[in-house]
């Protein structure tokens, strides 16, 4: 068996990363009810993560709003 270096453990270790990571983001974007990955089963309401997905156009990061409101005693 060939010795390995500690960075092909981490180049190794990144590819694994990055693969869970890219199924994990087709998973979250998909708008299937039932979704069964891996011996594993989730059933969700597809509309709930569409309101947090930002659509084109849209700011990274909403606006704070800046009315003023009056204190009245």
């Amino acid at each position: 068996m060939r010795d390995y270096s500690i960075g092909d453990l981490g180049v190794f270790i990144g590819t694994i990363g990055g693969v869970v990571t890219s199924i994990l983001i087709v998973l979250q974007k998909s708008s299937c009810l039932k979704i069964k990955c891996c011996g594993m089963e989730c059933i969700r309401d597809p509309s709930l993560v569409k309101k947090h997905i930002k659509e084109k156009g849209e700011p990274d990061t909403p606006k704070p709003n800046l009315e003023l409101k009056e204190n009245n005693p």
